[in-house]
């Protein structure tokens, strides 16, 4: 009986032992608010797969989508604290923690998506990363999630069709002020509370990305969309500093290959559901519609005001990078 409760103990402390050498060196939780099925949800599960492999299980990434932890401003405020490691909030919320990323949001700076990528994968890029640092934060690679389109109760077919209209906005100082140099009424609204605002008449219209409009269903609630591309929704995917300096330098170059490779990977997958997508509203039956270029001039023309007046928010020296780089 001695031997049986010997050898039973050397088998539970040889399992203890393999699982203390199997545990990971650094457990951390990358949280985001859209949908798994959407390209940026896809990336996040990818970038999770490349970490968990090629660090050979020394980090674990467990993602959490869908805003299980809390909206994207609660978000980044844990990754602060380091009770969240990772995020991919919108460049716009990360204008509350540094003011000149909001530049990416103001209304047609990008007239492509290559230029877009220009400006972002460079030293401009960059540069906007290094301005996080000192928020706790740490800058790995912008992701996208496209550029974004208006769905509405009513057409719009020009900027004078959305007088008055009141309009779903992130809670972001440029863009709601995008809307009300357009002459709209914007609303401020979590990304989540969206469909139910859209549906109860509180909003009249939203801006998104495609993916966004499908997975979060607002074609359910909303008649028409506006191929406007009026705006470039840049993620970013930003890690907790704490846990960045924690890193040795080769867990590092694991983690920054793999932001790059999956911010490559669901741009991919945004381009081609973009395609499809409008295709498959208007089959659906929603009203879809591409501004006409007289139409987007006058946007264009009414968007100046916003440039100019966060011209000294986000730097000129910014702004003026950007115009040479991107037009």
């Amino acid at each position: 009986m001695s031997k049986i409760r010997s050898a039973t103990a050397f088998i539970i402390a040889a399992l203890m032992t393999m699982s203390s050498a199997m545990a990971a060196e650094f457990d951390w939780k990358f949280a985001h608010v859209v949908s798994p099925n959407t390209p940026s949800g896809q990336a996040a599960d990818k970038f999770a797969e490349l970490v968990n492999e090629r660090s050979g299980g020394r980090i674990s990434v467990e993602v959490f989508p869908s805003a299980q932890l809390g909206s994207d401003t609660q978000i980044v405020e844990q990754i602060q604290f380091n009770s969240v490691q990772v995020g991919i909030p919108p460049t716009a919320k990360l204008g509350n923690f540094d003011q000149r990323m909001q530049v990416i949001d103001l209304p047609f700076i990008f007239p492509t998506r290559e230029a877009a990528y220009e400006v972002l994968d460079g030293p401009i890029g960059q540069g906007l990363f290094d301005g996080l640092e000192a928020k706790a934060l740490k800058g790995l690679a912008f992701w996208e999630s496209g550029f974004k389109h208006l769905t509405s109760n009513d057409p719009i077919s020009g900027v004078a069709d959305l007088k008055g209209t009141k309009v779903r906005t992130m809670d972001s100082p440029l863009i709601i002020e995008q809307y009300r140099s357009w002459g709209a009424n914007p609303i401020p609204i979590a990304f989540t509370e969206v469909y139910n605002a859209l549906q109860s008449g509180v909003a009249e219209a939203q801006e998104n990305s495609l993916s966004n409009i499908d997975t979060m269903k607002f074609y359910e609630v909303q008649t028409h969309l506006t191929l406007s591309a009026h705006a470039y929704l840049a993620y970013a995917l930003v890690v907790s500093k704490q846990a960045w300096d924690a890193l040795p330098d080769d867990l590092k170059t694991i983690v920054q290959e793999a932001a790059t490779e999956a911010r490559d990977y669901g741009r991919k997958l945004t381009i081609d559901l973009d395609t499809a997508l409008a295709e498959r509203f208007k089959s659906d039956g929603m009203n879809v519609s591409i501004l006409s270029e007289e139409a987007r001039v006058g946007f264009i023309d009414a968007s100046r005001e916003v440039h100019d007046s966060f011209a000294p928010v986000v730097s000129r020296e910014l702004l003026d990078q950007i115009y040479q780089v991107s037009n």
